[in-house]
Order: C-alpha cells, then sequence, then structure tokens
C-alpha cells in the first residue's frame, strides 16, 4: 500500500509544481504589462497572486502526504512552508507597494519554486513491489 500511494503522490505533486511554477511565471508577465502601461494587469497579477498562495498551501499538504510514503524529504516540506511564507510576505509588500523588496523577492520566490519543480521531476517514481 505505502508503494502504491508513493506512486499516486509524486505525481501529484508534480502537477503541483508544475501549476505553481506557472503561477508565479504568469505573476512577472503581468508586472511586465503593468509597466508597458496596461492598468488591468495589475488586477490581474494581485489575483494570481491569491492564486499562488492558495497553491502554496496545497503544495503543503501534498508534500506532507508525499513526506509520509517517502516520496520526499522533511528538507522539502520546510522549503515549502518557508515559500508559502515567503509568498505571504510577497502580497504584503505588493499591497504596500513596498517595490525595493516586492520585486527582489518576486525573483528569488521564482527561482526557489523552479528548483522545487526541477528537483521534484529527478526523483524516480517508486517502482511497484513485486508480489509473491
Amino acid at each position: 500500500m505505502d508503494g502504491l500511494r508513493s506512486m499516486l503522490i509524486l505525481p501529484i505533486l508534480r502537477f503541483v509544481l508544475v501549476c505553481h511554477a506557472l503561477a508565479v511565471l504568469t505573476q512577472a508577465v503581468f508586472a511586465g504589462q503593468f509597466l508597458a502601461g496596461s492598468d488591468g494587469s495589475v488586477r490581474l497579477h494581485e489575483l494570481d497572486g491569491w492564486v499562488i498562495l492558495a497553491i502554496s498551501t496545497i503544495q503543503i499538504l501534498v508534500v506532507g502526504l508525499a513526506m509520509r510514503s517517502g516520496a520526499t524529504s522533511l528538507w522539502f516540506l520546510f522549503g515549502s512552508i518557508f515559500l508559502f511564507l515567503a509568498e505571504g510576505l510577497q502580497v504584503g509588500t505588493g499591497y504596500g507597494r513596498f517595490l525595493n523588496v516586492h520585486i527582489p523577492l518576486g525573483v528569488i520566490i521564482f527561482g526557489a519554486v523552479t528548483a522545487q519543480a526541477i528537483s521534484v521531476f529527478h526523483q524516480p517514481a517508486s517502482s511497484p513491489r513485486a508480489t509473491k
């Protein structure tokens, strides 16, 4: 059962991380559109920030399940929690217009989410145990 759970949870974790990385990449696109003069993209940037926090929460839950089945480590859980905290700070600095923190923190978040997504794809899927 544990091997089967691990085989199921790793693809789910990969899907969540790809969604997380794409949502963070989309943030940069919306910010660039705003800087180019499109005022409507600020609202999309704000909405995507809240979506990212929701995905980050889901990621923590999935990583917790993956950790219990042996598909990932405690460090991955710590990294996911720190990402959630950084993204919460990112939302706060965005509303506060603290761009000296908001922009570099966004770059760090993008790098961290991308690194997590790459690392989870380097993990081999658990092979089912042979039945006797």
